[in-house]
């Protein structure tokens, strides 16, 4: 058998060192702003959990009793690139929050070193936390749910598991299972230091597949068949440990970004957290019923 020439093996190891590592990107900056969707809304602040962060967040007030819908960040950017998404379900009924978590938008530190090998950190899942809440103070007898795509949905999950009264269901696309795998396929495994330093920033119990099961409340799951990040099989198997209504929606030409784009998407799952709402609105008047005052 011909040995690899040491040239090649040489520059094998030149690309691997300058591949790019799909680490998270937020803006320091609102790519657009609430008043532009001629809404009524209102700014508002409150605070992570555990650790008491001072967070900011927009709220859009639906249809009356409507449920609560709190959208979570992506890897990239802030809540002013959700800003389409709470077009489209404030249009439904919904009332609609949204927040960054402490490393994105205007008050996080911007392009900074401590985020550039960054994938995943606990403290995000604080900060959901800490929304969730403010929502669920806010809401009074309304339900609230969650939602989110990429990062935010594995935020999401992981949130939701932690305490089953931070929402009453949860939405999301694709899931990674563990932390060595998000790493080694965002090509942050190689990078010196990575590893280590997440797993000192993410709790094992924040990760997708031990999180879920831990999950009590509904989840929804929108399945893409042409994901490549993190396949449609992967997702499935993180989601069938979980002992909770998982009902999943198989987008077959889907791909890992812009699945909202899907036609009849904003449709699908508004209508499944509608019938959720009813669902627990059902529940608590037969709870009345059976234990009259």
């Amino acid at each position: 058998m011909r040995r690899p020439r040491p040239l090649a093996w040489l520059a094998a190891l030149v690309a691997l060192a300058v591949a790019p590592a799909a680490a998270v990107s937020p803006s320091d900056k609102y790519s657009a702003q609430p008043r532009s969707l001629g809404l009524e809304w209102s700014a508002l602040s409150f605070q992570s959990s555990r650790d008491g962060a001072d967070l900011n967040g927009w709220w859009f007030e639906g249809r009356p009793e409507s449920p609560i819908l709190v959208l979570f960040d992506r890897e990239t950017g802030s809540m002013g690139d959700l800003l389409p998404v709470v077009g489209e379900f404030v249009a439904r009924g919904f009332s609609v929050m949204t927040f960054d978590y402490r490393d994105f938008g205007p008050a996080g530190p911007g392009a900074v070193d401590s985020l550039l090998q960054l994938a995943y950190a606990s403290r995000w899942v604080n900060d959901a936390e800490g929304a969730l809440r403010f929502a669920r103070q806010r809401a009074g007898d309304r339900p609230v749910f969650a939602w989110g795509q990429g990062l935010g949905g594995a935020v999401a999950v992981a949130v939701a598991a932690r305490d089953r009264t931070n929402a009453d269901a949860v939405a999301c696309e694709g899931l990674f299972r563990t932390l060595p795998e998000l790493l080694r396929s965002s090509g942050l495994a190689q990078v010196p230091g990575a590893p280590e330093r997440h797993r000192f920033l993410v709790e094992t119990s924040d990760e997708p597949i031990t999180a879920v099961a831990w999950l009590l409340v509904p989840l929804h799951v929108a399945l893409a068949g042409k994901d490549d990040v993190w396949p449609s099989a992967v997702t499935q198997e993180v989601v069938r440990r979980s002992l909770s209504r998982i009902d999943r929606w198989t987008v077959p030409n889907g791909r890992h970004t812009d699945l909202e784009q899907t036609p009849g998407y904003y449709d699908r799952l508004s209508g499944w957290f509608t019938r959720i709402a009813g669902m627990i609105k059902a529940a608590k008047a037969a709870e009345a019923a059976a234990n009259p005052k």
